[in-house]
């Protein structure tokens, strides 16, 4: 989880994307607005919701896509 710096908690719900979607939002060539339909997805945002954060925010929660994969794709984790 993230806070964005209105105060905003971000979870990433991978539950809310296909491995279609993810396939186009690792895809270098996926253009930016297509971008912000997936993350939004994925972070429970609008396109436009992502589009109107500022730069820093938007880039927080770019990274945290990353951190939150790695770790939840870690099937070698017990969470029990």
């Amino acid at each position: 989880m993230i806070t964005l710096s209105n105060g905003r908690e971000i979870e990433y719900d991978w539950s809310a994307i296909s491995q279609k979607e993810w396939r186009v939002l690792i895809d270098k060539e996926t253009d930016p607005d297509t971008n912000d339909i997936i993350v939004g997805k994925l972070v429970g945002m609008s396109a436009d919701e992502l589009g109107d954060l500022n730069p820093i925010d938007y880039r927080k929660i770019a990274i945290g896509i990353w951190e939150s994969f790695k770790k939840e794709a870690d099937l070698n984790d017990s969470k029990n």
